[in-house]
């Protein structure tokens, strides 16, 4: 559990391998072209904004993140287009409002004609590009242009199964459908149910491996694994050695590259190693307890708190992690020509009688993500607390590499560093699971941000939650507890107005003529 500020990082690496990463480093700068900069997305799978001291949590979770922050650009205010991965990951990748994209459902893929809105296609052949998720729905969203990418690592890479074969390399989204409807789910919940004997076949043989590790290199704990079907058991450190590695490979190769991580931890289930377990034991800190919602599966706040604990503990392991990568990267020169992202494709919740992310519910914890950008010789700490949205990604990496962006993306050029910013802008984010993707919006929970206030649009739930609109006033109830729409109904009457004009618009398409 380290704490790593920028003076400490040149005295990590002995003064061996301080000569061959200086040596590497110097080549590779000979032959990069600084006139376009790599881009590196390095992306937390459930990783809440609101769990890192970073941005104000209680609990010292994240002073690796925190010291990295010091010369960065760190946005305060950033939402993502959905509670679960592959919606907002479908939003950060295209630059697009998820009622546009329609990845809407949990084993999803983006619509045909906005396919070739990607970091992939629309930077080109000018630059390397590669892939790594160890979630398979962000990989069988790649997976829709993977004739684009020019290294797609299989979600095995740098685990325990790492020398399983990958199938079907040509055809990764079609695959991966495959395999999630027929063979193995990938995911609990709603996901596909897939094949009930080769599901459990599967799943019971990665966890009997998993738990029969008992040589030497897991003293602290059996590694993790991947929840329910889909299990891949890993270690961490393994994973960011392999991050590590195919970044210093891109590096001395010398041409400009995007590589995008997608890293599964902290996600569910929460397993930190064995020094971890008594950590904020005994700290004091007590989270808010809230009146349990009508829509949740009505948990206890003993247990919330309980699973809580295990998240924060998983995020500060993946923090140690963090501080051990960054200054390895800068003394290989990794840094040095870079614009290195690190954010999440939604957070986690724990609290109203239920625990992690993907149901009904569109509170601050699962939708407000961290979002810290290292631009190339940037020294100092920059705060940008506008609001902004992860749709706002692509568009921003195609202008600092200068690209062009199309008419179809939501998402706007990142205030801080090119982008105006917008005091009127909402901020829309949607969770519509029970909703066809090939249909109008009908059954789903949409947030809209704007200015300090937040409203929660329940359609289709009428059945279960008498309740149609929660309205917030974020700045000065950062909890949600307060909901003003029975009181302030002229800000509930604009904003519902507002956001039910966008979706009428957005619905066109699909409504019968």
């Amino acid at each position: 559990m380290t704490n790593f500020s920028r003076r400490d990082f040149l005295k990590l690496l002995g003064a061996a391998s301080v000569g061959a990463l200086a040596s590497e480093r110097v080549l590779s700068l000979k032959a990069a072209d600084s006139s376009k900069p790599n881009i590196i997305i390095i992306l937390w799978d459930a990783f809440s904004a609101r769990h890192l001291s970073l941005y104000g949590y209680p609990r010292q979770t994240t002073p690796n993140i925190d010291a990295f922050a010091e010369y960065s650009t760190v946005y305060h205010n950033h939402y993502s287009g959905g509670n679960f991965t592959t919606c907002g990951t479908a939003s950060m990748l295209t630059g697009m409002i998820p009622w546009k994209h329609r990845a809407i459902n949990y084993d999803g893929l983006v619509r045909a004609e906005y396919v070739h809105n990607n970091p992939y296609t629309l930077l080109g052949s000018d630059y390397k590009r590669l892939m790594f998720a160890q979630n398979p729905w962000p990989d069988r969203l790649v997976g829709q242009y993977y004739e684009d990418v020019d290294r797609f690592l299989p979600p095995t890479a740098f685990s325990l199964l790492e020398d399983s074969p990958a199938f079907f390399e040509n055809d990764r989204a079609i695959a991966s459908v495959a395999m999630s409807s027929f063979l193995m789910p990938i995911q609990g919940g709603n996901a596909p149910v897939g094949s009930s004997i080769l599901g459990y076949m599967n799943k019971s043989k990665v966890l009997n491996f998993a738990d029969g590790q008992k040589s030497p290199r897991y003293p602290k704990g059996i590694p993790e694994a991947m929840n329910m079907g889909y299990m891949i058991p890993y270690l961490n450190e393994d994973v960011y050695e392999g991050l590590f590695s195919e970044l210093t490979q891109l590096e001395a190769n010398g041409d400009p590259y995007f590589s995008y991580f997608h890293l599964y931890s902290p996600h569910y289930p929460y397993r930190p190693r064995n020094d971890y377990l008594k950590m904020f034991r005994d700290d004091g800190y007590a989270p808010v307890s809230k009146p349990i919602h009508p829509l949740s599966v009505g948990l206890q706040q003993d247990y919330l708190n309980g699973q809580r604990d295990m998240y924060d503990r998983q995020i500060a392991q993946i923090d140690e992690e963090f501080g051990r990568l960054i200054p390895r990267l800068e003394e290989s020169g990794v840094l040095e020509n870079s614009y290195v992202i690190f954010t999440a494709d939604h957070g986690e919740l724990f609290e109203r009688g239920f625990a992690g992310h993907g149901f009904q519910f569109m509170y601050e914890s699962v939708l407000h993500i961290p979002l810290i950008i290292h631009a190339p010789g940037q020294t100092k700490r920059q705060d940008i607390h506008a609001l902004t949205s992860n749709t706002d990604i692509l568009p921003t990496m195609l202008s600092i590499t200068g690209k062009e962006t199309t008419p179809d993306m939501d998402g706007r050029v990142l205030p801080g560093l090119g982008g105006e910013v917008d005091e009127d802008r909402p901020i829309i984010s949607l969770v519509g699971v029970d909703n066809s993707a090939f249909g109008v919006i009908k059954k789903a929970v949409i947030a809209m941000r704007k200015r300090e206030f937040k409203l929660i649009a329940y359609l289709g739930y009428e059945d279960n939650y008498k309740k149609s609109f929660e309205l917030y006033n974020i700045e000065a109830d950062p909890e949600e507890l307060d909901d003003l729409s029975d009181r302030d109904t002229a800000t509930l009457s604009a904003m519902k107005d507002e956001l039910m004009t966008y979706l009428d618009e957005a619905n066109k398409p699909f409504r019968k003529s």
